[in-house]
């Protein structure tokens, strides 16, 4: 680490814990060692021979936002990591995770605060942050709830790709693909055509998904997976695809369009093409 950079990044957490609200517990040093060392390397830059330090560890910190911003942001930490080039040439690294579940990230927090701090490499990271902490802080976690809603929405399906799946009474093997699958009660749907693909829900389990494709081997159609890919319970619903639905079918697989299979995805055009497996 260059001299220059561990006194900008000595001074910076000395400045910080001057604060208010560092001084009520708000600031806690993760690498003490590490910032008591730069500390004294730093006190006389010209005692040392070299214009670096040699650390090993990044300095490391976290920011309780419950102190700061008690009723809009009770849960919410900022881990913070000082990079051995900053704050010269890259920004500090910030991750927004939840103090009361273990730690878990606020994935969209941290990435607008990334997004952010871009705009000022070469600067001193830490006054912005909070700044803009302060001024999103009735927002920055609220796209987080919004992602955690669609989140419980999507179930874990297993997808099996085909060359191709030709319909009609004629084409003895997926004829037999089908009844091999309403044996099995395996839940799910069919789409015709090049590729062909099935989509099996849940209850149906990854093992059902392997042992169907194995069962289609030896019917003489061999399966490309089973892949996982998460769908919409609201999309496989509005599909047709398992449940109450294939029950009324008799147990039979929904036959499906691309028109239907994008019903499947929640219309999501980015998830259709993962099921088909085209970029």
């Amino acid at each position: 680490m260059e001299i220059s950079d561990a006194i900008r990044q000595v001074e910076e957490i000395e400045n910080l814990q001057d604060r208010w609200f560092a001084r009520d517990g708000a600031v806690t040093i993760q690498t003490p060692a590490l910032l008591s060392r730069l500390q004294n390397s730093t006190l006389d830059p010209s005692s040392t021979s070299s214009s670096r330090v040699e650390v090993k560890k990044q300095l490391a910190f976290h920011i309780d936002c419950s102190v700061i911003h008690p009723e809009e942001l009770p849960d919410l930490i900022l881990q913070v990591e000082f990079p051995f080039e900053y704050p010269s040439n890259v920004e500090c690294v910030v991750r927004a995770v939840s103090s009361s579940n273990n730690n878990k990230e606020y994935k969209a927090c941290s990435e607008a605060m990334a997004t952010y701090l871009q705009a000022f490499r070469g600067c001193e990271c830490i006054d912005v942050l909070l700044e803009w902490i302060s001024d999103n802080k009735t927002t920055c976690l609220q796209q987080e709830s919004n992602t955690t809603s669609s989140e419980k929405d999507k179930v874990q399906c297993y997808i099996l790709k085909y060359n191709h799946l030709l319909s009609g009474p004629e084409h003895k093997k997926e004829k037999a693909m089908l009844a091999a699958a309403k044996k099995s009660k395996l839940q799910g749907g069919l789409l015709w055509g090049t590729p062909g693909i099935v989509v099996v829900v849940p209850p149906s389990t990854e093992e059902d998904a392997m042992e169907y494709a194995s069962e289609c081997r030896t019917i003489g159609k061999r399966a490309e997976g089973p892949n996982k890919l998460c769908l919409p319970q609201s999309g496989l619903d509005k599909a047709g695809m398992g449940g109450l639905a294939q029950q009324k079918r008799g147990g039979k697989l929904q036959e499906l369009d691309t028109a239907a299979l994008r019903s499947a995805c929640g219309g999501d055009e980015t998830l259709l093409k993962q099921v088909l497996g085209v970029s």
